[in-house]
């Protein structure tokens, strides 16, 4: 299924049933007393967390959505049934915002948690009937209550992926290759930027049957807070992991300003949210297979003499993978 993480729909609640206006009609009682019913309830909608959802798709394929309205009352004070409510399934990590008619965005929900639910609009009250306002001046009652309009809101659904770990970096760092490689997911690879077009989810399992959930962002150029390249469509999605592993081919490396790659993405992600960078990140130098080991040697020193605490490994020769995901466990599970 296609990964969408934004959608924006209209929710309508269900319309409160009309009172009734009825009088009792039994024999020998030529005119009885009101015996009209209460109208039913509208429906709610209620948006609800569903692990096994992983995107917004579904609810992009329709523009509106509506609970149904409550039923009108009936004789022989007979309440309308209420209508049922409308329960719409989104994926946790995804935020609910109420959009206004100049555009403004109100954050209404952060559905985050497992069976989590949030009512968008309640549906509207159902009338009275005109059993209720029989009085000592007024015995035959010929009016009741209009149930209450429902509501409506134009709503627009964010989802910020959930995540132990976030692979970050500039594209083509290799982060699909790091994802294939430690778990089950099989993201395209491609040697050209910007392979990965969507976020995308691996597990990781240990012999303990601990799981680690790992999150692929697609990679980061200078400008993503301002929405260049990808964007900050994918820098929200950094936010709910617990730690990053931020990736840097040796590619994108010169010897005179080695961990420049690294700042760059780090300025983008300030940019975007202050409290992005003092998330613990765990940096790592991928392709080392592609450089000479003399040449490797000498950035290793370079590291060593600036007491910068990297990981150097070949994503696509699984070398130096463990060391990486030990450091990672080791930094969740203390």
């Amino acid at each position: 299924m296609k990964f969408v993480d934004e959608a924006v729909i209209l929710v309508r609640s269900g319309k409160g049933g009309s009172g009734c206006v009825s009088f009792r009609r039994e024999k020998y009682i030529p005119k009885g007393g009101p015996d009209g019913g209460d109208g039913g309830k509208g429906g709610d909608v209620v948006l609800t967390v569903q692990t096994d959802k992983l995107t917004l798709y579904d609810l992009r394929l329709q523009k509106s959505y509506s609970a149904e309205n409550g039923r009108p009352g009936k004789g022989q004070a007979k309440h309308g049934r209420s209508g049922r409510d409308l329960v719409l399934e989104v994926p946790a990590g995804t935020l609910v915002l109420e959009v206004a008619e100049n555009g403004s965005r109100t954050v209404l929900a952060d559905l985050s948690e497992k069976g989590q639910t949030f009512t968008a609009v309640h549906g509207g009250r159902g009338g009275k009937g005109n059993s209720h306002f029989k009085s000592s001046t007024m015995r035959t009652p010929r009016f009741a209550q209009p149930g209450e309009p429902g509501q409506e809101k134009k709503l627009a659904l964010e989802l910020k992926l959930i995540a132990d770990v976030g692979l970050i970096g500039l594209p083509n760092a290799g982060k699909s290759t790091f994802l294939s490689r430690v778990s089950a997911a099989r993201p395209e690879i491609g040697s050209y930027p910007f392979t990965t077009l969507t976020p995308r989810l691996g597990v990781v399992q240990d012999d303990q049957g601990n799981r680690m959930v790992i999150a692929d962002i697609p990679g980061l150029i200078e400008g993503a807070h301002w929405g260049h390249g990808l964007g900050d469509r994918f820098l929200k999605h950094v936010q709910r992991t617990r730690v990053l592993i931020h990736l840097l081919s040796v590619e994108d490396i010169s010897l005179d300003d080695p961990w420049a790659g690294f700042e760059l993405v780090n300025q983008e992600l300030k940019s975007f949210d202050p409290e992005l960078v003092e998330k613990k990140q765990i940096l790592v130098v991928n392709k080392i297979d592609l450089w000479p080991a003399e040449t490797l040697r000498e950035l290793q020193q370079q590291a060593q003499k600036d007491n910068f605490e990297v990981f150097f490994i070949s994503a696509e020769y699984s070398r130096g993978l463990n060391e990486v995901l030990q450091a990672v466990k080791s930094f969740i599970s203390g």
